[in-house]
């Protein structure tokens, strides 16, 4: 489930930051021009609650870090997949990005740990937006992993191809401060009523 890679010349994962119950990893990716992240921290909630935040596209820009708004081009709940277009805030005076991703919700029956993959469209799948620069290319995954007693280890893998010249201290930004805010920003909303009454006829949770 971890990973990422695209050939077997993939780096080692290297612990990056440790810090307030969040770990962030990177790596370098062959054929992409920034490091992939790995970050992990363990929250109180069900699987349930996890994945309706991720769903939950209208309250992103609350939690996840530097993201603007999320549309929803497309969604099919029976099948628990998604299409969608990310907006992300890039630091001045860089231009904003968006990328268009595909995803499915699953979870595997023995452990039910629950993983949301989400893929880049191809370029060209759909129309540029004329206030951002498209990412080419965008890989990410949600990992729920239950630990039993009401808690969930959370892993969060990106790795991206932001398209320009991109300064190192926005490569920082990246693959180190966004996986690390934007955990700390799901463990702040997760515990939040909506999300943790919210029973999903395709989630089964963990039996203790």
């Amino acid at each position: 489930l971890l990973l990422v890679t695209t050939g077997a010349s993939a780096t080692e994962w290297e612990l990056a930051r440790d810090r307030n119950g969040v770990k962030v990893w990177t790596r370098e990716e062959p054929g992409f021009p920034i490091s992939a992240f790995k970050a992990v921290t363990v929250v109180d909630s069900s699987l349930s609650g996890l994945v309706s935040l991720i769903l939950d596209t209208d309250s992103v820009s609350q939690w996840a870090y530097r993201v603007l708004r999320i549309e929803v081009l497309s969604r099919d709940d029976a099948a628990a997949t998604f299409i969608i277009r990310t907006e992300t805030d890039f630091p001045w005076p860089l231009s904003n990005r968006d990328v268009v991703l595909a995803g499915q919700v699953s979870q595997d029956e023995k452990s039910r740990i629950v993983t949301v993959r989400s893929r880049s469209t191809p370029l060209g799948q759909y129309p540029p937006h004329p206030d951002f620069v498209r990412m080419p290319e965008m890989i990410g995954d949600w990992i729920f992993r239950p630990l039993g007693h009401g808690k969930v280890e959370v892993t969060m893998i990106g790795r991206a191809n932001p398209a320009g010249n991109i300064p190192f201290g926005v490569v920082s930004l990246i693959i180190h401060e966004t996986p690390y805010q934007t955990l700390i920003g799901l463990r702040k909303i997760i515990g939040q009523e909506r999300y943790q009454r919210a029973r999903l006829s395709q989630i089964r949770e963990l039996q203790e």
